[in-house]
């Protein structure tokens, strides 16, 4: 069972993953923002991660830094999540080292075939 973290401020959008994910047979956790995520991650690593942008203190590309600095998470999928739809967030994403990148609002179809696809690249 893969274990996956999603690192959002939003408690509904993590309440709506949380539940589609477990139901696809995920091990599911939730960060309610980049610190909490970090430590999260430090003391169990995950197999895949959700990170939302915009989040108050620490924000997505900060975490994603942080996370490839760790060698516990340095090759974890992250799929970063975000509202806004401009053309260089998604560049500042993947130069932090997010390996795709997603719109809000978003199908979680999309999002789980995404994520799919990050771990068996990744494994």
């Amino acid at each position: 069972m893969p274990r996956l973290l999603i690192i959002d401020d939003d408690a509904n959008l993590c309440r709506l993953l949380s539940e589609n994910f477990t139901d696809l047979k995920y091990e599911v956790v939730t960060a309610n923002n980049g610190a909490e995520g970090l430590e999260t991650a430090r003391t169990s690593p995950p197999d895949a991660v959700i990170l939302d942008i915009d989040m108050p203190g620490l924000n997505g590309y900060e975490v994603c830094a942080r996370l490839r600095a760790k060698p516990e998470t340095k090759k974890v999928p992250i799929l970063m999540l975000t509202g806004t739809t401009n053309l260089s967030s998604a560049m500042k994403g993947l130069a932090a080292g997010a390996n795709d990148f997603l719109t809000k609002p978003f199908d979680v179809d999309e999002v789980a075939a995404r994520l799919s696809v990050l771990l068996s690249s990744a494994g």
